[in-house]
């Protein structure tokens, strides 16, 4: 038999029910409490007590729960656990008769939470995916700033992992009819994708129907789960991949964009070298800027304008940078004020930010310059709303706006008079009791409060006798040495007092919600102002590093040269001592687009190919360049492969996650691409890796013609200059001082004579004996020399002249010094050498 459960225990499971994918967070007064299953889980996961409730069950029901004013961490760490977690709040007073009405009043999930702090730079996006015969469209949203994009994309799983990667998505909404599954991505199914009316102004910029059914898939869903309207959605935006440079997620990481490869911090990536903004807005943006680099010169070029006359203008650049450090996340507040979650503080963040928008303006329009005009034209005038907080809200407000003091006098007459009430209700009540005093002629009498009885007047029993029935007093409460009275006086003043301060409470909540809905007519022209500030923000931070650092602009050109003149890795020149970075020229043209890249280990031939790539995608973005003079091309994409890590999750080798990553980039780089490739073929036999990577190069040099950055440590494949394939030998020099090895970091012609495999294992001080075994090994080696033996189609090893390698080897061994293991592997070595002759 079904046990039978407590009416309130009746409509959580309710509740439930329509919420099973979902914690449920009932409110009970203080509390969001959970129960039955969703308690056990929560308990565990949040760390905190796992309690019972008498429910009207047979067996008290699992129950626990935390405090509703603090509960926005509790929800982020389920949220960031990948559970949806579903807002139960009164919707009626308690007190009245019946059960309090209850209801779902927003569902949290991964893509739709807000971040309370304001102090997160990164976008939170939530996304939409459907797919279509020849493509896959993509929605995506945040909710905390209104942004809104879809994007087609190519029927390439992998192109669309990449994407959702790229942007950091949560979440991704589809179709229940075909779920896509994604490693820390939560799958939400949702099957209402048709087309919002009352939304068609935020659709107004897209035509294509596959990116309107996605996006409305999108809208839909954040409107079920968020059980509001969602007015500060912004127009949706195309992002069209064609209009920018395109990179996988391996080249972003390798390139430490916008994290290092190290711990996955910004310190160390190129986003933590450009970034000296000082908004929220302007920070996000430029990671957008620097994970989707332009391809169209003329808009390389505004940009490049822009920052040089920033970069030019040094006293105003500095001035605009104070003023921006008094601007909030406009972007986020005016979203919050949509959506309803706004506080008094806020409103004083909004007016403190809009408040110097003049003067930012007015130094703009000082650099009279056309292109700074126009951004600073679009700050428009919003005193309105400046004027209206600062006369409504108080110079400290508190967080919560239901607990009242956050309206200023003289706002509002009604709320005037109820202070008034308030703050003089003390007063009137020693005044009063002096009155009844003087009337009663009792020096005692006093006139207290008790929370059940309220006001009342008390007189001790031996003057009761004093009291007449003309004095109106009426007994209310008896006690042992005395008697509580009231009078219809008392009694109308208690009920101004006590209601009075609910009264306020109440009124200034209506008030606050007066001036939030006045403000929210205008959040998308705040939105439209945070855009222009966040754009000007990435101007001065990139003519703030560009002009400190000594960049230089980027000239470019159409004939594939890439010419450098004392070239740097900026991210390494600042992590390393002043003065000490080695820079370098980069000379490459359109007959020998392909650098073979010889050279010891920690040469600096990594540093050299990275700092030519980020050259590159620092003048697509619009910023300066760390050299002397550059004058290079502009390239569509860029593919490398550098590092060795194995896939071991996915069953992986190394070898096998280097050849799918070389794959990409010979199967989709265009003459206008950028291929770096570091040690390809390192991850196999050395001839099968030689040959592969001679193929490589070959291929490239032949058919795709793009410029290539090739370091290999097979010095044989130094041949493939003569070839007259495009194929130029260069080298990391180094140098050998008093036996021990000095790196130069300069890149020089030609082919480095040996690599120093067994001078840098002398740097790492590997145990003499090792090394000493090694330069044996290496003499022997190299007697029986195969350099220069490569042909076209075959790599062949040269046969051994005479016996002198294996004379060699025995003269350098001591029988009586060897242990058995030793001379097992030392028989062995004898035994390969001579198979070799």
């Amino acid at each position: 038999m079904k046990p039978k459960y407590s009416p309130m225990m009746m409509q959580y499971l309710s509740i439930k029910e329509e919420n099973q994918d979902s914690i449920v967070m009932f409110r009970l007064g203080d509390f969001y409490e959970m129960f039955f299953d969703d308690a056990i889980l929560v308990s565990k996961e949040l760390e905190i007590a796992l309690t019972g409730k008498n429910a009207g069950a047979v067996e008290r029901v699992p129950m626990c729960g935390v405090p509703f004013h603090s509960a926005s961490g509790y929800i982020q760490k389920l949220v960031d656990n990948g559970h949806r977690v579903a807002i139960v709040e009164q919707l009626s007073e308690p007190g009245k008769k019946g059960i309090v009405e209850r209801g779902v009043v927003q569902i949290i999930t991964p893509g739709t939470i807000f971040d309370e702090s304001l102090t997160n730079n990164k976008n939170n996006y939530i996304a939409a995916l459907e797919e279509f015969d020849f493509n896959y469209t993509l929605a995506f949203c945040d909710i905390s700033t209104g942004e809104f994009c879809v994007t087609n994309i190519d029927k390439n799983e992998k192109l669309l992992l990449n994407q959702l990667q790229m942007m950091a998505v949560k979440e991704v909404v589809c179709l229940s009819k075909h779920i896509f599954k994604f490693d820390d991505i939560l799958s939400s199914p949702f099957d209402n994708d048709k087309y919002n009316d009352k939304y068609a102004k935020i659709f107004s910029n897209i035509n294509d129907l596959k990116q309107i059914k996605t996006a409305s898939l999108l809208l839909n869903y954040l409107l079920d789960t968020q059980k509001r309207e969602l007015e500060h959605l912004q127009i949706i935006e195309e992002i069209n991949n064609d209009d920018y440079l395109t990179m996988d997620l391996y080249t972003k990481k390798a390139l430490e964009l916008t994290t290092n490869t190290k711990n996955n911090e910004k310190y160390g990536s190129l986003y933590w070298l450009l970034d000296q903004t000082k908004t929220a807005m302007g920070s996000r943006l430029l990671k957008q800027w620097i994970e989707r680099p332009l391809i169209n010169q003329a808009q390389i070029e505004d940009r490049l304008d822009i920052v040089e006359i920033f970069t030019n203008y040094f006293i105003q650049r500095e001035s605009v940078k104070e003023i921006l450090k008094d601007i909030y996340d406009l972007e986020r507040l005016s979203s919050r004020i949509a959506f309803g979650n706004i506080n008094a503080r806020d409103l004083k963040w909004i007016s403190s930010s809009l408040k110097v928008l003049p003067e930012l303006k007015a130094q703009l329009i000082s650099l009279d310059e056309p292109l700074i005009n126009e951004l600073a034209n679009k700050l428009v005038d919003l005193s309105h709303i400046t004027e209206l907080i600062d006369q409504a809200i108080v110079d400290n407000p508190p967080l919560t706006v239901k607990e009242g003091g956050i309206i200023k006098d003289s706002f509002n007459e009604e709320l005037d008079e109820l202070r008034y009430i308030r703050n003089h209700g003390k007063q009137w009540l020693a005044k009063f009791e002096q009155k009844e005093r003087d009337k009663t002629g009792i020096k005692g009498l006093k006139v207290g409060y008790n929370r059940v009885f309220g006001y009342y007047i008390e007189i001790t029993k031996a003057n009761l006798s004093l009291v007449k029935d003309e004095f109106n007093y009426t007994r209310k409460q008896s006690l042992s040495n005395a008697e509580r009275f009231v009078t219809p006086e008392l009694k109308e003043m208690e009920s101004k007092l006590l209601s009075a301060q609910d009264k306020m409470v109440k009124l200034e909540y209506v008030l606050f919600t007066q001036i939030r809905d006045y403000i929210k007519k205008d959040v998308h022209t705040l939105q439209d102002v945070a855009k222009v500030i966040a754009r000007i923000d990435v101007y001065q931070s990139l003519a703030m590093i560009s002009s400190e650092n000594s960049y230089v602009r980027p000239v470019f050109n159409q004939s594939k040269t890439f010419n450098v003149v004392d070239g740097r890795h900026g991210v390494i020149e600042q992590v390393m001592a002043q003065g000490s970075y080695v820079s370098n020229d980069v000379m490459i043209d359109n007959n020998y687009p392909v650098l073979l890249i010889t050279g010891p280990n920690m040469g600096g031939k990594s540093t050299y190919m990275r700092q030519i790539a980020l050259i590159a995608l620092m003048g697509q973005i619009g910023c300066f360049v760390p050299c002397s003079e550059a004058n290079i091309p502009i390239f569509d994409q860029i593919f490398t492969r550098i590092g060795a890590s194995d896939d071991l999750i996915s069953g992986q080798s190394t070898f096998m996650v280097e050849m799918l990553e070389a794959n990409n980039a010979l199967r989709y780089a265009t003459e206008n691409s950028l291929i770096i490739f570091d040690e390809i073929g390192r991850g196999t036999a050395t001839f099968d890796g030689m040959a592969i990577a001679q193929a490589m190069i070959e291929y490239i040099a032949t058919s795709i013609k793009c410029i290539t950055l090739f370091s290999t440590h097979y010095h044989e494949l130094t041949f493939l200059e003569e070839k007259d394939l495009g194929i130029k030998n260069v080298h990391a020099s180094a140098s050998i001082e008093n036996d021990d090895l000095v790196f130069l970091y300069r890149i020089k012609s030609g082919r480095s004579n040996k690599s120093y495999g067994v001078n840098v294992a002398k740097l790492a001080k590997l145990p003499d004996a090792v090394l000493n075994r090694a330069n044996v090994l290496l003499e022997a080696l190299e007697e029986n020399n195969i350099e220069h033996h490569l042909s076209n189609d075959t790599l062949k090893q040269a046969p051994a002249t005479s016996m002198s390698v294996v004379e060699k080897y025995l003269d350098n061994i001591d029988p009586m010094a060897l242990s058995p293991i030793d001379a097992l592997s030392t028989l062995i070595e004898l035994k390969k050498l001579n198979e070799s002759r």
